[in-house]
Protein backbone atom coordinates (compact mmCIF):
# COMPACT_ATOMS: atom_id res chain seq x y z
CA UNK A 1 0.00 0.00 0.00
CA UNK A 2 1.43 3.37 -1.04
CA UNK A 3 1.55 5.75 1.92
CA UNK A 4 2.81 8.76 -0.02
CA UNK A 5 0.87 11.81 1.18
CA UNK A 6 -1.49 13.23 -1.39
CA UNK A 7 -1.90 16.97 -1.88
CA UNK A 8 -4.65 18.70 0.12
CA UNK A 9 -8.14 18.11 -1.28
CA UNK A 10 -6.93 15.14 -3.35
CA UNK A 11 -10.05 13.24 -4.18
CA UNK A 12 -12.25 16.01 -2.76
CA UNK A 13 -12.24 18.23 -5.81
CA UNK A 14 -15.50 16.82 -7.16
CA UNK A 15 -17.69 19.49 -8.73
CA UNK A 16 -20.62 17.90 -6.87
CA UNK A 17 -19.14 18.83 -3.52
CA UNK A 18 -17.57 22.20 -4.22
CA UNK A 19 -19.75 23.97 -6.78
CA UNK A 20 -21.88 26.74 -5.40
CA UNK A 21 -24.28 28.34 -7.83
CA UNK A 22 -26.58 31.30 -7.70
CA UNK A 23 -30.31 30.71 -8.05
CA UNK A 24 -32.07 34.03 -8.05
CA UNK A 25 -30.47 35.84 -5.10
CA UNK A 26 -29.38 32.71 -3.22
CA UNK A 27 -25.96 31.05 -3.39
CA UNK A 28 -26.19 27.33 -2.76
CA UNK A 29 -24.69 23.96 -3.44
CA UNK A 30 -27.37 21.99 -5.34
CA UNK A 31 -25.79 18.68 -4.37
CA UNK A 32 -26.23 19.44 -0.67
CA UNK A 33 -29.70 20.96 -1.04
CA UNK A 34 -31.04 18.00 -3.05
CA UNK A 35 -29.39 15.42 -0.80
CA UNK A 36 -30.73 17.13 2.35
CA UNK A 37 -34.22 17.44 0.82
CA UNK A 38 -34.36 13.69 0.20
CA UNK A 39 -33.12 12.97 3.74
CA UNK A 40 -35.70 15.36 5.19
CA UNK A 41 -38.51 13.79 3.19
CA UNK A 42 -37.41 10.35 4.37
CA UNK A 43 -37.36 11.46 8.00
CA UNK A 44 -40.83 12.95 7.70
CA UNK A 45 -42.15 9.82 5.98
CA UNK A 46 -40.95 7.76 8.95
CA UNK A 47 -42.55 10.11 11.49
CA UNK A 48 -45.99 9.07 12.71
CA UNK A 49 -47.52 12.51 12.96
CA UNK A 50 -51.01 11.52 14.05
CA UNK A 51 -54.18 13.40 13.27
CA UNK A 52 -54.43 15.84 16.17
CA UNK A 53 -54.02 19.58 15.67
CA UNK A 54 -50.48 20.91 15.84
CA UNK A 55 -49.56 22.13 19.32
CA UNK A 56 -46.33 23.46 20.76
CA UNK A 57 -45.32 19.98 21.98
CA UNK A 58 -45.94 18.31 18.64
CA UNK A 59 -44.26 21.23 16.85
CA UNK A 60 -41.11 20.77 18.93
CA UNK A 61 -41.23 17.06 18.19
CA UNK A 62 -41.51 17.75 14.46
CA UNK A 63 -38.67 20.29 14.62
CA UNK A 64 -36.59 17.48 16.08
CA UNK A 65 -37.71 15.15 13.30
CA UNK A 66 -36.70 17.78 10.73
CA UNK A 67 -33.32 18.58 12.28
CA UNK A 68 -32.18 15.11 13.42
CA UNK A 69 -31.58 13.47 10.01
CA UNK A 70 -30.02 16.63 8.59
CA UNK A 71 -27.72 17.01 11.60
CA UNK A 72 -26.71 13.35 11.26
CA UNK A 73 -26.06 13.91 7.56
CA UNK A 74 -23.95 17.01 8.22
CA UNK A 75 -21.91 15.34 10.95
CA UNK A 76 -21.42 12.14 8.93
CA UNK A 77 -20.05 14.15 6.01
CA UNK A 78 -17.81 16.29 8.25
CA UNK A 79 -16.48 13.21 10.06
CA UNK A 80 -15.90 11.32 6.82
CA UNK A 81 -14.23 14.27 5.10
CA UNK A 82 -11.98 14.93 8.11
CA UNK A 83 -10.77 11.32 8.15
CA UNK A 84 -10.42 11.25 4.36
CA UNK A 85 -8.38 14.46 4.32
CA UNK A 86 -6.13 13.23 7.13
CA UNK A 87 -5.55 9.91 5.36
CA UNK A 88 -4.87 11.56 2.00
CA UNK A 89 -2.58 14.32 3.26
CA UNK A 90 -0.84 12.40 6.03
CA UNK A 91 -1.18 15.24 8.55
CA UNK A 92 -3.49 16.21 11.37
CA UNK A 93 -6.11 18.75 10.47
CA UNK A 94 -5.49 22.30 11.60
CA UNK A 95 -8.10 24.25 13.51
CA UNK A 96 -8.83 26.22 10.35
CA UNK A 97 -9.41 23.03 8.34
CA UNK A 98 -11.73 21.62 11.03
CA UNK A 99 -13.74 24.84 11.18
CA UNK A 100 -13.96 24.92 7.38
CA UNK A 101 -15.25 21.33 7.26
CA UNK A 102 -17.80 22.04 10.00
CA UNK A 103 -19.07 25.20 8.32
CA UNK A 104 -19.20 23.61 4.87
CA UNK A 105 -21.22 20.67 6.15
CA UNK A 106 -23.63 22.78 8.18
CA UNK A 107 -25.09 23.72 4.78
CA UNK A 108 -27.08 20.49 5.04
CA UNK A 109 -29.00 22.05 7.93
CA UNK A 110 -30.12 25.07 5.90
CA UNK A 111 -32.81 22.96 4.28
CA UNK A 112 -34.48 22.67 7.72
CA UNK A 113 -35.27 26.39 7.90
CA UNK A 114 -38.25 26.58 5.48
CA UNK A 115 -40.07 23.52 6.93
CA UNK A 116 -39.57 24.74 10.50
CA UNK A 117 -40.94 28.18 9.60
CA UNK A 118 -43.87 26.62 7.75
CA UNK A 119 -44.64 24.17 10.57
CA UNK A 120 -44.52 27.06 13.06
CA UNK A 121 -47.00 29.05 10.99
CA UNK A 122 -49.28 26.04 10.57
CA UNK A 123 -49.20 25.49 14.35
CA UNK A 124 -50.43 29.04 14.89
CA UNK A 125 -53.17 28.41 12.31
CA UNK A 126 -54.22 25.18 14.05
CA UNK A 127 -53.50 22.81 11.17
CA UNK A 128 -53.79 19.07 11.56
CA UNK A 129 -50.33 17.53 12.14
CA UNK A 130 -50.79 14.98 9.35
CA UNK A 131 -51.76 17.67 6.84
CA UNK A 132 -48.84 19.88 7.87
CA UNK A 133 -46.29 17.09 7.32
CA UNK A 134 -47.96 16.19 4.02
CA UNK A 135 -47.64 19.81 2.87
CA UNK A 136 -43.92 19.85 3.75
CA UNK A 137 -43.46 16.62 1.78
CA UNK A 138 -45.33 18.02 -1.23
CA UNK A 139 -43.07 21.07 -1.12
CA UNK A 140 -40.06 18.73 -0.98
CA UNK A 141 -41.30 16.98 -4.11
CA UNK A 142 -41.82 20.42 -5.67
CA UNK A 143 -38.22 21.25 -4.80
CA UNK A 144 -37.00 18.12 -6.59
CA UNK A 145 -39.16 19.10 -9.60
CA UNK A 146 -37.55 22.56 -9.54
CA UNK A 147 -34.01 21.14 -9.43
CA UNK A 148 -34.77 18.75 -12.29
CA UNK A 149 -36.12 21.59 -14.41
CA UNK A 150 -33.23 23.85 -13.39
CA UNK A 151 -30.69 21.16 -14.36
CA UNK A 152 -32.36 20.84 -17.77
CA UNK A 153 -32.23 24.61 -18.21
CA UNK A 154 -28.53 24.69 -17.31
CA UNK A 155 -27.98 21.88 -19.83
CA UNK A 156 -29.55 24.09 -22.52
CA UNK A 157 -32.66 21.98 -23.02
CA UNK A 158 -35.95 23.42 -24.24
CA UNK A 159 -39.11 24.04 -22.23
CA UNK A 160 -40.69 20.64 -22.87
CA UNK A 161 -37.54 18.79 -21.81
CA UNK A 162 -37.28 21.00 -18.71
CA UNK A 163 -40.77 20.00 -17.69
CA UNK A 164 -39.99 16.36 -18.44
CA UNK A 165 -36.84 16.50 -16.32
CA UNK A 166 -38.74 18.25 -13.52
CA UNK A 167 -41.53 15.67 -13.57
CA UNK A 168 -39.00 12.83 -13.61
CA UNK A 169 -37.17 14.10 -10.54
CA UNK A 170 -40.43 14.93 -8.77
CA UNK A 171 -41.58 11.37 -9.50
CA UNK A 172 -38.33 10.02 -8.03
CA UNK A 173 -39.17 11.94 -4.85
CA UNK A 174 -42.57 10.24 -4.81
CA UNK A 175 -40.88 6.86 -5.20
CA UNK A 176 -38.64 7.58 -2.19
CA UNK A 177 -41.73 8.45 -0.12
CA UNK A 178 -43.65 5.40 -1.35
CA UNK A 179 -40.81 3.04 -0.46
CA UNK A 180 -40.46 4.59 3.00
CA UNK A 181 -44.21 4.40 3.59
CA UNK A 182 -44.32 0.76 2.44
CA UNK A 183 -41.49 -0.15 4.79
CA UNK A 184 -42.74 1.71 7.87
CA UNK A 185 -46.54 1.70 7.72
Amino acid sequence: MDETPLPPNAGNDSPLESQTIQVWFLHMNPHKVIYATIMLMTGLALYDEGTSPLKTGSLLEMVGVVIAPLFALAMAHAFSEALDLTIRTGHRLTGHERRHLAAANLEYLYIAIPPILLLSLLTVLGWDANDAVSLVQVLGIGSLFFWGAFAAKRAGLGAVRRITFGLSYGFMGLVVLAVEMAITH
